[in-house]
């Protein structure tokens, strides 16, 4: 697995996720993360910090799904090569012409928040900032 869960502070509704980039390309192969709370949560907002961009000219996906499918409500083929985001700091959405400004993405507990690539992302370092509100 590539992702991991860096932090969970108290329960508050944020996670921070570690991403590190890798060959495949397959359907969240860069990873998932379980529902951490076991209920149904929205997600609020979501920001991107890189230290470094891929070496290769990859594209993210990021979103809620089921385990092992590629999902993208939160990012959508999102340029993640090095020129492009490199030591920046991205809200999720706002990167992206296509979206609005506020995920809507909603996380049931049986399912994951998923990470796809679509080339090789090696190179690729950062965390994902998740923000979320319970529902239920």
């Amino acid at each position: 697995m590539t992702v991991a869960l860096a932090t969970l502070v108290d329960q508050k509704g944020w996670l921070v996720i570690d991403l590190t980039g890798a060959a495949s390309t397959a359907n969240a192969g860069l990873g998932e993360i379980a529902n951490p709370e076991g209920v149904l949560l929205g997600i609020t907002r979501a920001f991107l910090y890189f230290t470094t961009g891929s070496t290769g000219a990859a594209n993210l996906d990021v979103g809620i799904g089921a385990s092992g499918a590629k999902a993208s409500d939160i990012v959508s083929a999102m340029d993640v090569v090095e020129a492009t985001v490199g030591g920046k700091f991205i809200f999720g959405p706002a990167a992206q012409a296509a979206e609005t400004e506020s995920p809507t993405a909603k996380w049931a507990p049986t399912t994951y928040l998923t990470f796809t690539g679509s080339a090789s992302t090696v190179g690729l370092a950062g965390k994902l900032y998740l923000e979320y509100i319970r529902l239920a």
